[in-house]
């Protein structure tokens, strides 16, 4: 949630395998600016861009009730208030205003009302429509 809790995780992977250390150097707005052990020159750092970083799924606090990881809410079955099936979350994104979630052609808010119940070790969520 914090960019200063980036570094709690431990070392970072890269999509090509790489693993690195990671440190925060600062915030610039919203915007974590961090260091990865060994990178030192413009050079170094070009190999970065577009690659995907992640952590272990272990490393990750403990959430609270109501709380999720986006991730978690990829590929669940969405069904209406009736239990009818609506579709399957394809895809979060979030552009700045909150999560939107892809069911189908549609994008919408994730929030508690649009959402009243979610249940992701069953892999299904209940829309409001």
């Amino acid at each position: 949630e914090e960019a200063e809790g980036l570094s709690a995780y431990g070392p970072v992977r890269l999509s090509g395998g790489e693993i690195y250390n990671i440190s925060l150097k600062f915030v610039n707005n919203k915007y974590a600016i961090c260091a990865l052990d060994g990178i030192k020159t413009k050079e170094q750092a070009e190999f970065l861009k577009g690659k995907e970083v992640s952590v272990k799924r272990t490393e990750l606090p403990e959430l609270n009730k109501g709380e999720f990881y986006e991730a978690d809410l990829v590929g669940c079955v969405v069904e209406d208030l009736k239990g009818k099936n609506v579709g399957i979350v394809s895809a979060i994104y979030n552009f700045g205003a909150g999560p939107l979630v892809e069911i189908g052609d549609e994008l919408i808010r994730f929030d508690g009302y649009n959402f009243p119940s979610v249940n992701t070790g069953k892999k299904r969520i209940v829309r409001k429509i």
